[in-house]
Parts: structure tokens; sequence; C-alpha cells
């Protein structure tokens, strides 16, 4: 079901970004070689309930951690465990915020080390998917038109765009209509009205689009080549003219 979201909604929604941002500081702060993933899985969760909101994903069909930590050739869904990040380890961190039964979910990812040309490539590119296609992210455009900017960014650059997961609608649940693609054709799809927020969210991987899911915990989303992989991830309200970037 697709929600346009009233005023009340859209101010509950900003207070859960709001929160979200303050996650997304931290994090920023505290990942560094020598940190657990579950070091970080707690700040996460302490911020957020020290907000009182509730870390949305913990206990979403059953998935464990506060929040998805994926790391180098996982793409999503990653679970906090104790391994220790090292030097070269690009990680994505995905976020969902629950306040006032109102949600915010948005990711981003860190290079640990920005000399690493590679980690940083391909997280430039997933930025760059994602910055190209909220321009259009528009009254009037249709998701396809989102997904065909996605893909033919990822390829430019030389990368893959999985085909089994997208971006949603949000806000009111933490999953809605309408599912956006990492792949498409333009004008085809649901429209975009003003009142709908969506997130937008390529995940990109390194010489194919292939993966699997993790055997060990039946969560995480691991490239089948265990090349490096990259997500990124905002949240858009679509107003009468243009977007807001609620999570930037």
């Amino acid at each position: 079901m697709i929600y346009i979201k009233s005023s009340e909604d859209i101010e509950k929604i900003k207070v859960a970004c709001k929160i979200w941002k303050e996650v997304r500081e931290a994090l920023i702060k505290e990942t560094k070689v020598g940190v657990s993933l579950k070091q970080l899985d707690n700040i996460a969760n302490d911020i957020i309930t020290k907000n009182n909101a509730i870390p949305a994903f913990h206990g979403y069909m059953g998935f464990p951690s506060y929040i998805c930590i994926s790391v180098n050739e996982q793409l999503i869904h990653g679970i906090a465990t104790n391994y220790i990040l090292k030097k070269d380890d690009l990680v994505t961190f995905d976020i969902g915020v629950k306040y006032d039964d109102h949600f915010c979910d948005s990711a981003f990812s860190i290079n640990l080390n920005p000399a690493n040309t590679k980690n940083q490539a391909i997280l430039d590119a997933t930025k760059e998917c994602l910055d190209e296609s909220i321009k259009l992210a528009v009254a009037g455009n249709k998701t396809g038109d989102l997904g065909n900017k996605i893909e033919e960014v990822a390829q430019k650059h030389g990368y893959e765009v999985i085909k089994d997961y997208g971006g949603h609608g949000c806000g009111n649940k933490i999953h809605e209509d309408p599912f956006i693609m990492c792949y498409g054709k333009k004008n085809t799809g649901i429209k975009l009205v003003p009142g709908m927020v969506i997130c937008i969210e390529p995940m990109l991987l390194t010489g194919t689009d292939k993966y699997y899911i993790d055997p060990k915990n039946n969560w995480t989303v691991i490239a089948l080549n265990h090349k490096l992989t990259c997500h990124y991830e905002h949240m858009i309200l679509i107003k009468e003219e243009g977007n807001e970037i609620l999570t930037l």
C-alpha cells in the first residue's frame, strides 16, 4: 500500500530522521580499525533508545541486531558480530529508527582507508547513483526512471546492481509500496506524487550481480564472487515542486 503522508506524519518522520542523523554522526566518529561490529551496534542502540525511539530492525522478521552492518563483500543485512574492523574494510550501516509509530530508514558507507582506491571508487560510484537518481525523484516521474538512472550510473563506472532488492516507500511503516528497483525502464512503474516518502538505495557489486544468502544466519546478502560491494540510501519526501532529502 502507498501512504500519502499527512503533515503530522511528516513531522514525526522528521523526528525519526533527526535521531537517525545523531546515530550516523556517532558511527562516523567511532568506526575505526580495532572496533568490533557489536560495539558499533550497541552505540546505535544506545542513541536510539536514549531518544525514546526503537531500533526498527531489531526483531523485525527475526533480525537479531539493532542495525545492519555489512562489510566488504557483504552487500546488505549484515549482522553485528565480534568481527574486528581492519584497515582496508568498507563498511555499510543501514539504520532503522521507529519514533511514535513512524519510521526512518537510511544507509551510508565508510571507507576505513581513503588511500584504498578500490574501496573509494565503488563508494563514490554508489553515492553518484544515489545523487543522480534523487534528481529524478520529483512529482510526475516514475519509479522506473529512478532505477534506470541507478543502473546507468553504476554501469558507467563498471559495476553491477542487484536485481532482487531495492528501495521502497517508508514512514508510516518500515517498508511500504512502491518497490524501487536498482534498474528499470524510463517512464515505467509507479508515478511519484506529492506526499510520498520513498527510500532510494543503490546497491552495487563488482563484476557480477550474483549473490547468495549467508547460510549461517539466513540474512546477510553476499556477493557470489566475494568482491567489493557498496550500499547507500536516502529517505526522500516528494513535494509539489522538487523534493526534500530527509536524511541529508
